[in-house]
């Protein structure tokens, strides 16, 4: 019988961190779940440590990408292999509360036309030392880019008519996918807080910085001629009344995300 979730959880050199991201699936007091890892060609120990935990719970699998293809190839991945009627993800160093899962399912079951929920998260350091929290707001209150964050569930009805992450868009795939749900789908905010997001140095926020905004303006560029909700309407006619710009890529600032702001998934 297929499960009721599906969890994938791309991996890329996390043998370190990996263990705690699992646990915090593992423990979920939803537990109608299966966990695919995507390891997406490492080296180090994260094979071994990815081949203990299949080993341990009969809901984990595992594929292997070799060589890397990267973070959306690596989720189209998992996401074939996956089998539960409500679809996420979850990276390999960030953890979900206890209870993340069973309050998303209950929210997609109790609103059938919404396609996506998400939740708040808090952002803590190496040590899980909280920093600060990250309210997730209603998308009704983000005028173009619907910021959903790291914690969320949808439907597999969403990913088949949506389709696959896009690889054009690696840096911001999970911003282009969003767009492309909410093009198509009711989405609703949980007004809790859910999921732990880990930032360190890592990540690509410390990493590469100007590539990830450079890659989010990018995609916000790519559907604004498509964006028809009633939230963008003033902000597309007032830029459309603004004298051309330079050809240098619009910042972007220009297409505020809710502060404060947590660092781009880790790949």
């Amino acid at each position: 019988m297929a499960p009721r979730v599906s969890v994938v959880l791309p991996t890329h050199y996390r043998a370190e961190l990996l263990p705690v991201a699992v646990e915090s699936v593992r423990s979920q007091t939803f537990s109608d779940l299966e966990l695919i890892f995507v390891d997406d060609g490492s080296t180090d120990d994260t094979p071994q440590v990815v081949k203990s935990f299949v080993a341990q719970d009969s809901r984990i699998r595992s594929v292997r990408n070799d060589p890397n293809v990267r973070l959306p190839r690596a989720l189209n991945r998992g996401f074939s292999e996956a089998r539960g009627e409500l679809l996420t993800w979850t990276s390999d160093d960030n953890l979900y509360l206890p209870e993340a899962l069973e309050k998303m399912v209950a929210a997609l079951d109790g609103s059938p036309d919404v396609g996506l929920v998400y939740a708040g998260m808090t952002v803590v350091d190496d040590d899980l030392k909280p920093l600060y929290p990250w309210a997730c707001l209603p998308v009704e209150e983000q005028p173009v880019q619907p910021w959903v964050g790291a914690c969320f569930l949808y439907r597999r009805s969403v990913m088949e008519a949506v389709g696959d992450y896009d690889p054009e868009t690696t840096l911001a795939e999970d911003l282009d996918y969003w767009i492309r749900v909410r093009l198509q789908f009711p989405m609703q905010a949980l007004p809790e807080t859910l999921y732990l997001y880990r930032d360190h140095p890592g990540s690509l926020s410390s990493l590469h910085s100007a590539k990830v905004h450079a890659a989010c303006a990018k995609v916000v560029r790519k559907h604004l001629p498509g964006i028809h909700w009633p939230q963008a309407s003033d902000l597309l006619a007032d830029a459309s009344a603004r004298p051309p710009r330079s050809s240098q890529p619009s910042s972007p600032s220009t297409h505020p995300r809710p502060t404060p702001t947590p660092p781009s998934r880790p790949r």
